[in-house]
């Protein structure tokens, strides 16, 4: 699938199919989404894949009991590691830029998904604290995506856009 045709049929995908997808295929997605930019090449990120059952109902209380992330085979929670990006730029790069990065890493993962014909919803709704403690990460790291990702079990409509026109200002 091409770039153009992932983000054509990308979309928020709340019900999945209780397929499972194999590791070595999520490996290739999350390969993929490596490729993704950060500020100054730091790649202040961390990504945990959670296809295990306990764990995913630990996320699932931690993120308002979002039924998704029970029924999805896989959720992959991206990390963000501050400090990395501190040490080039400071408090920018601490409070900013991971941040971009790792919005950026998310993007990148949903689209390579679609090169597999899987379907994914970003979730940032959880208590970041709980989450944090359930991937047992280091006081340096935040968890700040969620993805569910899967087959799902129904086609999902297109969610209307704002048009070009309302959201932009050309400076020529």
């Amino acid at each position: 699938m091409d770039v153009l045709e992932a983000i054509k049929t990308r979309r928020s995908i709340r019900k999945y199919q209780s397929k499972d997808v194999p590791v070595e295929t999520i490996e290739k997605i999350l390969e993929l989404a490596l490729q993704a930019p950060s500020a100054g090449n730091r790649q202040p990120w961390r990504i945990h894949a959670v296809h295990n059952a306990s764990m995913k109902e630990k996320l699932y209380n931690a993120a308002g009991k979002q039924q998704s992330l029970l029924e999805a085979p896989w959720v992959i929670c991206v990390v963000a590691v501050p400090e990395e990006s501190a040490v080039r730029y400071g408090d920018r790069g601490r409070n900013l830029y991971c941040i971009q990065d790792t919005a950026a890493l998310v993007t990148y993962l949903m689209l390579a998904a679609r090169e597999f014909q899987l379907d994914t919803c970003w979730i940032g709704a959880f208590d970041e604290t709980k989450a944090n403690k359930i991937l047992n990460l280091p006081s340096t790291e935040r968890c700040l995506a969620m993805l569910t990702l899967g087959f799902a079990a129904e086609e999902a409509k297109q969610t209307p856009r704002r048009s070009l026109k309302e959201v932009s200002v050309f400076h020529l």
